[in-house]
């Protein structure tokens, strides 16, 4: 009979565990790098919750990994495929050219000269169509611009010209000349105004003293009024 303490199957039970703790440490240890696995209670909760938790990382992981490849060959893929299709255009467009006569590359030629001055993004009806509008929008707004400019100029102009002939006419008229005896003018003017103001002070002076006499003796009512009381 078979020890309970050492039978096969704990012995099995005890491998997978002890297996299942080395992913884990081994997960753990990628998880934190060169940083230490902090403690934690090792137990069979513990253990499964572990696992789980490394299941579904490694899952992601894998899943990302598979997506990463799946784009770098779909990229791969549409490089190749993109060479391939250009490589044909151009010898497609080759061919054509040398099928051409003397006419037709003139008119090639003309055609991407069109499309390259009229900025369009194609060669289609349409593309050339709405560049040929675009164009005539941009020249209707030009010409509006260049005749607000040139009425500007011109209005600009008349006001220069008006501006030179006032300024001529202030150095050509007698009226606006200063006249040469303008500084015996300004003394004369100074000098007469001098006396007018001695002038002035004499006759506040002497209406100062008529005032004042009036005020001390009889006036002439007063006299002939007294006059005919005496007689």
């Amino acid at each position: 009979m078979d020890n309970p303490l050492f039978s096969p199957a704990k012995a099995r039970q005890a491998a997978i565990q002890a297996k299942d703790w080395a992913y884990v440490n081994a997960w753990l240890s990628r998880q934190y790098g060169s940083n230490p696995v902090p403690r934690f209670e090792r137990n069979e909760d513990t253990l499964r919750t572990l696992l789980a938790l490394a299941a579904a990382n490694d899952s992601a992981d894998e899943e990302a990994i598979v997506l990463h490849q799946a784009r770098e060959e779909a990229v791969e893929s549409f490089k190749a495929r993109e060479e391939g299709e250009e490589k044909q255009k151009v010898e497609i467009l080759d061919e054509l050219e040398h099928c051409l006569d003397d006419n037709g590359r003139r008119n090639l030629e003309d055609l991407a000269e069109t499309t390259a001055v009229l900025g369009a993004l194609g060669t289609g009806t349409k593309d050339l169509g709405q560049s040929i509008i675009n164009l005539t929008i941009d020249e209707f707004g030009a010409k509006d611009q260049m005749s607000k400019v040139r009425a500007l100029h011109d209005y600009l102009e008349r006001e220069l010209a008006t501006l030179r002939e006032q300024l001529q006419d202030l150095k050509t008229n007698e009226a606006f000349e200063t006249p040469a005896n303008l500084p015996a003018l300004t003394a004369e003017w100074a000098r007469e105004t001098k006396l007018l103001n001695a002038k002035v002070g004499e006759y506040q002076d002497r209406i100062a003293s008529l005032q004042r006499a009036k005020t001390r003796g009889p006036t002439l009512e007063e006299v002939m009024a007294e006059e005919e009381v005496v007689a």
